[in-house]
């Protein structure tokens, strides 16, 4: 229901935004100083509700940077009236275009997952942000000195971050190396043609720099929302090809009407605003039927999704069922049949014994379902948590576990989810066959490679683990065969003086991350 909120709220924005342009409509000169402005800011709506439209997957990046172009279409909107009302509003833009601006870059950068120092920076680049905009009824030297301030502050602290964690940006940065170049020279494209077609109009490139982080990562962004096929509710009515056919015989239709009427500019691009927002709520009340369920058509072109869907929802529940059944039922039984003799003291412990086992497994199997990852903590938190968890899960076991990782680890979706599997099989492992007191586990990220080694000082042998019935023991072979499958490598070794030591290698590809990016 966020996601629906905050969509609403964008097509209020762009609501709002036609009935400005339609208020002002007749102030508007003609010439291209009073024609960009408006065809601009009518492009950035429109990509608005398309973006938006396609992110099923509520990323809060994707969200973010569609707030950064509505802003961006107002301060385009605003920047050529000269009512005190207006002005103000456009001055006060300015701080929070940039306050919004570093806010997705970061975002963007680390996927919207967690990292050292996020907490305190985010709150000085408010902070920064609200002093600036608490000068705006000051003289006018007094909010550019404010202003300037809180500019200095926020690309300081963004420095910072990527100083910090140089590493983890610079993988983001290959991984997206194409698109940004193409932005890149995207942008100087436009620059010049936009350069030499406004060189008549004053402090025609005063302000270009405050688009230029939603600029370099436009195509980014849209990369991302174009992985996810046919996401927007209207492609579950109509293909590709009656969306087109449909969209340009509208626009055509528009075009004709305004030009048969003897209608202006401002009339068309108000019509063709009004046409993409209608559009817009289309998609939105669709959305919501489609997610009550209300909707039940579901296209041809879709089935074989659907189906492979519903076979990986089938093995799920069988799974869930055989969990329930063997261990959870069974339990339960006999707790009932002992309910008759439940006033014996000895019958009470033996229930409560009964009741915290199967309190224990059942969070266990949650957790094994869907792992705890909270995108508020580092990784190394994350990963720290779990292994605390491990050890509360045998108290009987006192082995003294030490970790090795950098507060700067970076693993992209769906390596961070895979490495957090792995570590509580093998760490399970370690408690439960290790006859030893000490476990060591390594985890870290360089060039673009994950390792993961987990030992300890038991008395078992690399023979002797690699000899042991598969059929019996799943966990190394399932570890085998998840690392096989990302590409990776797994190698058994001893641990000198004594013990044994498992070291998995995988390869970490940032290209098909974003498909995962998501998030949340």
């Amino acid at each position: 229901m966020k996601n629906t909120a905050l969509k609403l709220i964008f097509w209020m924005n762009y609501v709002f935004v036609i009935l400005y342009i339609s208020w002002h409509r007749k102030e508007q000169q003609t010439g291209i100083e009073s024609i960009l402005p408006l065809f601009l800011s009518s492009l950035m709506l429109i990509d608005v509700t398309y973006i938006s439209s396609r992110n099923i997957r509520e990323n809060k990046a994707i969200s973010l940077f569609c707030g950064l172009l509505a802003l961006d279409s107002w301060y385009l909107l605003l920047s050529r009236k000269e009512g005190m009302a207006e002005s103000f509003i456009f001055i006060a833009l300015s701080p929070i275009i940039w306050y919004a601006s570093i806010r997705f870059i970061l975002l963007f950068l680390f996927q919207g997952s967690g990292y050292k120092f996020r907490k305190p920076i985010h709150a000085i680049m408010l902070i920064a942000c609200i002093g600036a905009l608490a000068g705006i009824s000051s003289p006018g030297r007094v909010f550019a000195l404010l202003y300037g301030i809180q500019f200095c502050i926020s690309w300081l602290c963004f420095l910072f971050i990527v100083l910090y964690h140089r590493k983890r940006i610079a993988f983001v940065i290959k991984s997206e190396r194409k698109c940004i170049s193409f932005s890149i020279v995207i942008i100087a494209a436009a620059f010049v043609v936009y350069y030499f077609a406004t060189a008549n109009i004053q402090n025609h490139i005063s302000n270009f720099g405050t688009y230029l982080p939603m600029l370099l990562f436009f195509l980014s962004v849209h990369g991302i929302v174009l992985k996810e096929h046919n996401t927007d509710p209207l492609s579950t009515v109509f293909s590709k090809k009656q969306s087109a056919f449909i969209l340009c015989l509208s626009l055509v239709t528009l075009g004709l009407i305004i030009l048969l009427t003897g209608s202006g500019y401002e009339e068309l691009f108000l019509a063709v605003n009004v046409f993409f927002s209608f559009i817009y709520i289309c998609n939105i009340v669709l959305e919501l039927s489609l997610k009550q369920g209300k909707s039940r058509r579901i296209k041809e072109s879709d089935y074989h999704s659907a189906l492979r869907q519903l076979q990986q929802e089938e093995l799920l529940k069988t799974e869930f069922a055989n969990f329930l059944h063997d261990d959870v039922l069974q339990d339960l039984l006999s707790m009932k049949n002992m309910m008759a003799k439940a006033y014996r003291p000895e019958i009470q412990d033996i229930l409560m014994e009964t009741l915290e086992h199967l309190n224990t497994h059942i969070r266990e199997q949650m957790q094994d379902y869907h792992p705890v990852i909270l995108r508020n903590l580092t990784a190394r938190e994350n990963y720290q948590n779990l292994m605390e968890a491990v050890s509360q899960s045998f108290p009987q076991r006192n082995i003294a576990v030490s970790f090795d990782c950098s507060d700067a680890l970076f693993l992209v979706e769906p390596y961070h989810v895979l490495v957090y599997r792995l570590l509580k099989e093998l760490l399970t492992n370690v408690y439960k066959h290790s006859k030893g007191n000490r476990a060591w586990v390594r985890l870290s990220q360089e060039h673009s490679t994950i390792e993961l080694c987990v030992s300890d000082n038991g008395t078992a042998s690399p023979d002797s683990l690699l000899a042991i019935d598969q059929s019996k023991h799943k966990g190394i072979a399932s570890i085998a065969e998840q690392v096989n499958n990302m590409d990776g490598r797994m190698a058994i070794s001893s641990h000198p003086p004594h013990g044994i030591c498992i070291k998995i290698t995988l390869p970490m590809k940032g290209d098909v991350s974003y498909q995962y990016f998501v998030s949340g």
